[in-house]
């Protein structure tokens, strides 16, 4: 973190929907490295998402899918930017 980065920014907003693969469909101990991926796409509607993680269930039929919907974003703003 820079020095500068300290003031918090929070932005709502209704965001897509994003699909986190649970591996094996278990929760994983705190301290545990999970194996399941980081969600990296956004779909735009529920129903677009759902379609998603149904056809990720034929490649992945031992995992479950969560559908998750972003509605805010917190990140250290640098003082003195502008919004952008």
């Amino acid at each position: 973190m820079t020095p500068t980065a300290t003031v918090p920014d929070t932005k709502s907003f209704s965001g897509g929907y994003l699909l986190y693969r649970k591996v094996g469909g278990k929760n994983v101990k705190p301290g545990v490295r999970s194996q399941a991926r980081a969600p990296r796409f956004r779909h735009p509607t529920f129903e677009a998402a759902e379609a998603e993680a149904v056809r990720l269930l034929e490649h992945h039929p031992e995992s479950t899918f969560v559908i998750l919907q972003e509605r805010a974003r917190v990140k250290l703003k640098e003082e003195g930017k502008a919004d952008g």
